[in-house]
């Protein structure tokens, strides 16, 4: 397994956990692929501020940093998955 934050080898702890080999700051609790989005945390590259996301995927509130897309633990959903109305504002 590689690493979500910055792409580094993971290794597996205790009760199937993973942590960045790179010390990034990473760590994943549930390895493979998950039914439903998964909390995440890591430290805003910008600034250094624990930051938490979805499934890997950041954005700093304090600096404005983001990672990029394709930085997630697992690949986005196909349009053809995405219900109409997902992106519908309410």
């Amino acid at each position: 397994m590689q690493c979500g934050n910055c792409g580094a080898a993971a290794i597996e702890g205790p009760g199937g956990s993973w942590i960045c080999s790179e010390q990034c700051g990473w760590s994943r609790t549930t390895p493979g692929v998950a039914t439903t989005p998964e909390i995440t945390s890591t430290r805003c590259r910008g600034c250094d501020a624990e930051v938490h996301g979805l499934d890997g995927r950041y954005a700093c509130g304090l600096c404005g940093w983001s990672n990029h897309w394709d930085e997630g633990h697992r690949p986005l959903p196909e349009s053809d998955h995405i219900p109409e109305d997902a992106t519908a504002l309410r």
